[in-house]
């Protein structure tokens, strides 16, 4: 674990100790409910005040504290900054570069985590530091950052989320990447980050904002938006990511990698492929993944590449990579099939997990039990619609529409040729319930957060202890 030294801490800060600490620095926490020994509580104020809860962190074993207002009836070593947030995304930049090893950054309207996921398997677990979760926001990539230990990591992978303008140039101050990965510009966070093109400028601050010059992974399709297309002409450090099998048009100078699978005989995609001007194709197991969730780790790849680790250890690891929880877990149960893919959504997501959803169970009945998208703007009516119109249902599939926002997919649904008898529009979970239980055949649940479609799972489900096959007819 990291080690803290004070007087460090108050250069990097411009602060001030208030008493001296005794006992060994070794972390950082926001929360007072969740430190542990040696941690310093970061008292932010925010929608609550964190001086107020200076008592509970030294009971749950904070060290010290970085505070703008000394609390003086609390018996706890108190440094004194003009503003602790900002301190606080000090220390973490500071800290980040006295690290020696590779620091990966990777930002996206959607895949981030899946993409951070695979990319530590296949940088080795053992000595990459990577974001827990999803804490990658202004709070949760200093924590991430203040993680690092150079004694037992050389390299880093951290996850960059932004909702507002601005937020990524502060982002890519402290993370100072290495290898930036952008994984796909969508519509997502629309209520704060307004259109596509200022999606793309925002995510772009994290390699155009940065004090270093990284290497650049995108995927192709990232041109058609100004910063991308700039930064790929003027820097050598870029690599495009094209989908589909080479074409003559690649030129030398042109760092473009084509990826393509192949398929099993039952029609599972079983390999990547990954293809560079210059150098023979390397071929990759797969496990069984969407279209969406493939590319992600054709991504990862590459940067594993780029991080200096062989084809072959990439060979050997990547068996390893699992989504994480409710990112497209299949769960079996009484002779019926799920797929549980809820943790977030926005429509690329969600094409992503449909159109995966019907291949990999193509020959029994479908329901989809589909939740509104959140946080889509003042088109959210428009994106809904659109995602119903681009679902190819057949005869026997039934939709379970979940709220408000969810029902507006119905006119999209009923555009595309789906039948008003296939559609249920519910306001309550509940009562999809008997629904989803007495259904004979595969089940999908997709939907922003929010809605905690997980809830919807039978009990007598269980999750798939192996890979499972594309269902055969």
């Amino acid at each position: 674990m990291p080690i803290f030294d004070p007087d460090t801490l108050a250069k990097w800060t411009s602060g001030d100790w208030k008493s001296s600490p005794e006992s060994l620095m070794t972390g950082f926490g926001i929360d007072s409910r969740k430190l542990k020994t040696g941690d310093i509580f970061v008292a932010i104020k925010a929608d609550r005040d964190g001086h107020d809860y200076l008592h509970d962190a030294k009971q749950n074993g904070a060290v010290a504290g970085l505070v703008n207002k000394v609390r003086l009836d609390i018996d706890l070593p108190q440094l004194l900054v003009k503003d602790s947030y900002k301190a606080f995304h000090d220390i973490a930049s500071s800290h980040r570069h006295r690290f020696k090893g590779t620091v990966v950054g990777i930002t996206g309207s959607c895949g981030k985590t899946s993409t951070k996921d695979a990319l530590a398997i296949l940088l080795g677990e053992n000595e990459t530091l990577y974001t827990e979760g999803n804490f990658n926001n202004h709070l949760g990539v200093p924590l991430t950052l203040l993680r690092i230990d150079g004694e037992n990591h050389s390299k880093c992978v951290v996850e960059a989320g932004i909702n507002e303008i601005g937020e990524m140039k502060i982002l890519s101050k402290m993370i100072s990447p290495d290898i930036v990965i952008v994984t796909l510009i969508a519509p997502s966070h629309l209520e704060g980050l307004k259109n596509l093109e200022t999606i793309a400028s925002e995510k772009a601050d994290l390699f155009l904002k940065s004090d270093r010059d990284s290497t650049v992974i995108f995927p192709e399709e990232c041109l058609k938006y100004k910063e991308f297309n700039t930064y790929f002409e003027v820097s050598e450090n870029v690599i495009l990511l094209r989908e589909g099998k080479p074409k003559g048009d690649i030129k030398p100078k042109e760092s473009y990698y084509s990826i393509w699978t192949e398929t099993n005989k039952i029609g599972s995609p079983s390999l990547l492929r990954l293809w560079r001007h210059g150098f023979p194709s390397v071929s990759i197991s797969l496990p069984n993944l969407s279209r969406g969730m493939g590319r992600n780790i054709a991504l990862a790849v590459l940067a594993a590449c780029e991080a200096g680790v062989s084809v072959q250890e990439i060979s050997d690891r990547l068996p390893r990579f699992r989504p994480s929880a409710l990112r497209g877990k299949c769960f079996q149960g009484r002779g019926r099939s799920y797929f549980l893919d809820c943790y977030n959504a926005n429509p690329a997501s969600m094409v992503d997990s449909i159109e995966f959803f019907k291949s990999k169970f193509p020959c029994t009945p479908k329901l989809y039990v589909l939740a509104g998208m959140e946080e889509l703007g003042g088109n959210e009516f428009f994106f809904h619609v659109e995602l119903g119109r681009k679902i190819i249902g057949e005869k026997d599939d039934v939709f379970i529409l979940l709220g408000k926002k969810a029902s507006w997919i119905s006119e999209g649904l009923l555009a595309n040729g789906i039948r008003e008898d296939q559609i249920i529009v519910l306001m309550e979970m509940r009562d999809a319930t008997p629904i989803v239980e007495d259904f004979k055949g595969s089940v999908l649940f997709k939907g922003s957060r929010s809605y905690e479609l997980e809830n919807l799972l039978p009990g007598w489900a269980v999750e798939e202890n192996k890979e499972g096959e594309k269902s055969k007819c």
